[in-house]
């Protein structure tokens, strides 16, 4: 006999104005941990530089950050409408996409701690977005 509970992970829709608040509040806190994580950095360890000679900035750290959640949300709702198990795919390509957003740091020809800035600043935006979506996913 067969039982006819609903699937909690069954494919569904994400609410869209629960998406849009998580994913803003997302994109905010991502681009605030990571200007404030700029800051600090260019305090105790000097200007963060991508070559040829060029400063990170608050609006290039807070415009990557914001676009990063946009494009994480959309991953999120299209994975969580498509898929059995959402929570678990969306970690393991968000992982992927954490691995591979460390290429262009490493193929910029930047150095020392501008290296280790970076990609910690990457890590700091996958934790927060993931984090705050897949509680999203959790509740929808």
């Amino acid at each position: 006999m067969e039982s006819m509970a609903p699937n909690p992970v069954a494919p569904g829709r994400v609410p869209a104005g629960r998406l849009l608040r998580v994913g803003a509040l997302a994109a905010v806190l991502s681009a605030g941990a990571n200007e404030l994580l700029l800051a600090i950095a260019s305090f105790f360890l000097g200007a963060v530089i991508i070559p040829p000679d060029r400063t990170v900035t608050f609006g290039q750290v807070g415009g990557a950050s914001v676009a990063g959640a946009v494009c994480e949300a959309v991953i999120f709702a299209l994975i969580f409408r498509f898929t059995r198990r959402p929570i678990r795919i969306f970690w393991g390509v968000a992982a992927v996409g954490l691995f591979l957003s460390f290429l262009p740091i490493a193929l910029s020809g930047a150095t020392g701690s501008s290296v280790g800035t970076l990609d910690l600043m990457h890590v700091v935006a996958a934790v927060t977005n993931v984090g705050l979506l897949t509680r999203l996913g959790r509740k929808a």
